[in-house]
């Protein structure tokens, strides 16, 4: 159904999947559309579902991709998956990556295992239903969207990224990521070298950043 605007993303995003890859996209969207009206997983649909969660999800890939070749791992986690979002279209972009989803409402695990039936993921996408405090591995790569600000979150994310690891934030304007920046370096116990990025999702009228932190 989504087809040729999947295409124009990626093409957009100078990303090049192969047939199974947007196959993948087509069917993970496609299992949020059936299971939206009752779990409410989004507040998007038809082609703004596509452009504000699956582009706005893949705008990152390039990053991603590079931060984990520089530190020569392959391990993500997807803090607050929820819907899957970014976690899974980053797995289906990234198949070398091994991701973990961190969903802690029993609801929207559910809907994270039939997605990943339908994606075809799961031997290299796992569910962590618990609470992030509870999570005892460590990744290479931590990201989150729609999450809490980053002073509330940095110190309880530390113990998960491996030394000289990263969080990729999804975040919006520049002016409010300096702001949280600014309150990290106040506040936070733990200590980590942040940069903004500024990312363009195809279609998306609206400012998108990204905020890099390294674990130091």
């Amino acid at each position: 159904m989504y087809n040729a605007l999947i295409r124009e993303g990626l093409s957009s995003l100078s990303l090049d999947l192969d047939g199974e890859q947007v196959s993948q996209l087509e069917r993970y969207i496609a299992e949020i559309e059936r299971f939206n009206p009752v779990y409410k997983l989004v507040a998007a649909t038809g082609e703004e579902l596509v452009i504000r969660h699956i582009f706005d999800s893949l705008s990152a890939k390039a990053t991603i991709e590079a931060l984990l070749k520089g530190s020569g791992g392959s391990r993500i986690a997807d803090l607050g998956s929820g819907a899957g979002l970014p976690g899974i279209p980053l797995a289906i972009a990234l198949p070398d990556a091994t991701v973990a989803l961190v969903e802690r409402m029993q609801r929207r695990v559910g809907f994270l295992r039939s997605a990943l039936v339908a994606t075809h993921l799961g031997p290299r996408v796992e569910i962590i239903d618990r609470d992030l405090k509870e999570v005892r591995q460590q990744f290479d790569v931590v990201t989150f969207r729609a999450f809490r600000p980053l002073v509330e979150i940095l110190d309880l994310v530390a113990p998960i990224v491996v030394d000289g690891g990263w969080v990729c934030a999804y975040k919006g304007q520049r002016t409010q990521v300096e702001e949280e920046l600014r309150a990290v370096e106040r506040q936070c116990k733990s200590r980590w070298q942040g940069e903004i990025r500024d990312i363009v999702v195809p279609r998306l009228d609206a400012e998108r950043t990204l905020c890099l932190l390294q674990k130091i």
